[in-house]
């Protein structure tokens, strides 16, 4: 079986390291388009999966769209050369466009409802899509879902073994409790418009955690000059374990947030527009609260509220254990995904 990935994101490289493996391993052929942009290929390079670089991650909006239809073509001139049975991204149009036109299948995965631009541009085209049970749309009849968040791709237990070594290479003691606060670039097509914290906001967060906590951040971009103190220096690659390592997580990444819930540390997301999966993970399970930005004063409250308590990790491990029992391994449902649409293919 011949099986292409399409990575545009750091995230994307995590979610499908495992499958890609396991493909691998078992002599399918895999070929990976990438994209430019942050570490994505780094990673790849450092997991040893073979990759193509095919475009730079767009400037602005419209330099983001020239760079869609350059994808697209690029795309297309790979996968008449590589000839794969399947197409396989996270949340991309691109190679539901070239299945289509190759006559291939596709499998989209999403689990971020404001992606509404790219939904517009796969839906039509894509075979499937496959979507947590806790997504908030319906995409109709190609549409699949799974008992899961894809932070369970990579960080299931069967998969993810935490190391707190990491934190003292990085001279972070173990011991001492700790707070990561995480910053988004806010540069994606999907961020037009959204309102997010200012700088000055970012300051209370530091001062008012810091009477309880030591405070790390983790920021995409630049800081003000006062908050680069406490920017966090780690590779990218050891993040999860970091995350497995803090007592709590406060930030505008539902990625990260999701993340730091999956392996046990309870996060505060603040967001406009919210996910179905941090609001599931608040409305079932508690681990995560999510607020709006206007909330601020309420912010602050509950972070004090939290801080003030004793183990908070201790706290919420009766909640975690539940959730895990709950999900899958979300890298096992890819693999028998692709198995299956495969062999429909095959039919």
């Amino acid at each position: 079986m011949k099986v292409l990935f399409e990575m545009v994101h750091p995230a994307d490289v995590h979610f499908f390291k495992h499958v890609i493996h396991r493909l691998m391993e078992r002599g399918d052929q895999v070929l990976v388009a990438s994209r430019k942009k942050d570490v994505t290929l780094d990673l790849l390079d450092e997991l040893c999966i073979p990759h193509h670089p095919i475009s730079d991650m767009g400037k602005s909006t419209v330099g983001l769209f020239v760079e869609l239809f350059a994808r697209d073509y690029r795309l297309w001139h790979l996968a008449r050369h590589f000839q794969p049975d399947l197409i396989v991204n996270n949340n991309s149009p691109c190679g539901s466009h070239i299945a289509w036109l190759t006559g291939r299948s596709s499998i989209v995965f999403d689990d971020t409802e404001i992606h509404r631009y790219n939904q517009m541009l796969y839906s039509p085209f894509v075979t499937e899509i496959h979507s947590p049970l806790c997504y908030r749309k319906d995409l109709g009849p190609k549409q699949r879902r799974y008992p899961g968040y894809h932070a369970l791709a990579y960080l299931h237990p069967n998969l993810f073994k935490p190391d707190n070594r990491v934190l003292r290479r990085a001279g972070i003691d173990p011991d001492r409790r700790k707070v990561l606060l995480r910053f988004v670039g806010w540069g994606a097509i999907h961020d037009a418009g959204i309102m997010h914290i200012g700088a000055a906001k970012k300051r209370q967060l530091v001062e008012s955690i810091g009477r309880h906590a030591q405070v790390l951040i983790s920021a995409e971009g630049e800081l003000d000059h006062d908050l680069e103190p406490y920017r966090l220096s780690l590779p990218y690659k050891e993040m999860h374990h970091l995350l497995a390592n803090v007592d709590l997580v406060v930030g505008e990444s539902a990625t990260i947030c999701s993340e730091a819930v999956v392996l046990g540390t309870p996060a505060v997301y603040i967001d406009a527009t919210g996910r179905g999966y941090t609001d599931e993970q608040e409305s079932r399970y508690g681990l995560c609260a999510n607020f709006h930005p206007h909330d601020f004063d309420r912010i602050l409250t509950h972070l004090e509220q939290m801080l003030i308590q004793g183990d908070l990790r201790r706290h919420f491990g009766y909640a975690h254990r539940r959730m895990l029992d709950e999900t899958i391994d979300v890298s096992a449902y890819h693999l028998a995904q692709i198995d299956r649409l495969a062999g429909l293919i095959a039919h």
